[in-house]
């Protein structure tokens, strides 16, 4: 039996879905069945009923679970006190990243870190800010950056930026939506975003607000995805501006002005982790190079999204 079983075992129970624990684990849908299989053919008995709604645990995965997860959170622990002993900072860390490396300054981070650290290994695991804050709080992730809000009370953070959010549109479209009208946005189709990804709720607010109803043509999870699917003419998003600039889009998508907003870029980890080696290592480094304080931050209230001020909610028409 694998310590990493176990951790697909306990995704799997949290979210009833292989799709989302898949997600959640930064692998397969494949792979985590697989996993599920095997560790059912070791233990000897069924851990989860299988049906149209999902995966739910069976009465004996239900006395595994606080089993499994005693496991792995002692092996963490494990892990973390031979550092301490060790006084050098090794190993492996899972280091969750949500942005192209160029937004993230990642590759000035890795340099710097590794050049005072030889001994530390990193795993680097991409997914939407949402997955790397719940990876962070299952301890699947030792350390990542997300944007938005963090909620969970079990997470430190560090503000380092504002990113910058848009609407972005096919350049065809340009003229069509020059001037701000949510009417024309209502009736053209949408790529949404993963609903862990920050973004999403921003496209959720907005048909809230101007009291729209977006229609969803696609669901991706991948920017670079999204920006080719714009670019195509395939529909419309809410993305970061410097993605569109670091991708070379600017001359396929157009940022309209209907709408600006900003989300916090933020790196973020266990509060209960902040006295491991490795964590800190790479928490202070990613700071210098941000040149940011050490300033922790601690879970608050989401900022109500709050439209442009020159663009008015325009009432529906009646019949």
């Amino acid at each position: 039996m694998e310590l990493y079983q176990l951790r697909t075992f306990l995704a799997v129970a949290e979210e009833q879905n292989l799709t989302r624990a898949a997600e959640k684990l930064f692998t397969s849908q494949p792979a985590v069945s697989a996993q599920i299989k095997a560790l059912e053919e070791e233990v000897g008995v069924r851990l989860f009923d299988r049906g149209t709604k999902g995966m739910k645990l069976t009465r004996a995965g239900e006395v595994l679970r606080e089993q499994a997860r005693r496991i792995v959170d002692a092996a963490r622990d494990f892990k973390h006190s031979a550092e301490s002993l060790r006084g050098s900072v090794s190993g492996e860390l899972v280091f969750g990243v949500n942005n192209r490396p160029e937004v993230l300054r990642l590759v000035e981070i890795l340099r710097s870190i590794t050049d005072e650290h030889s001994d530390l290994c990193f795993e680097l695991v991409n997914g939407s800010s949402g997955v790397v804050l719940q990876g962070i709080e299952d301890g699947t992730i030792s350390i990542g950056f997300f944007e938005g809000s963090c909620e969970s009370s079990k997470i430190a953070y560090h503000e380092l930026d504002q990113i910058e959010l848009c609407i972005a549109a096919p350049i065809a479209w340009a003229a069509e939506l020059a001037k701000p009208d949510w009417r024309l946005l209502e009736n053209k189709p949408w790529i949404f975003t993963s609903p862990a990804c920050s973004y999403s709720r921003f496209i959720q607010r907005i048909g809230q607000e101007q009291g729209l109803n977006l229609t969803r043509r696609f669901q991706v999870n991948e920017d670079l995805t999204v920006l080719n699917l714009v670019a195509e003419g395939l529909g419309l998003t809410i993305t970061a501006v410097d993605q569109i600039k670091v991708n070379g889009f600017e001359d396929r998508v157009v940022m309209l002005p209907h709408f600006r907003a900003s989300v916090p870029l933020s790196i973020g980890y266990l509060a209960a982790n902040e006295g491991d080696p490795s964590v800190a290592a790479v928490r202070d480094h990613v700071l210098k190079v941000w040149q940011k304080p050490a300033h922790l931050s601690l879970p608050s209230e989401v900022v109500p999204f709050r439209s442009s001020p020159a663009v008015q909610r325009k009432p529906r028409s009646r019949s």
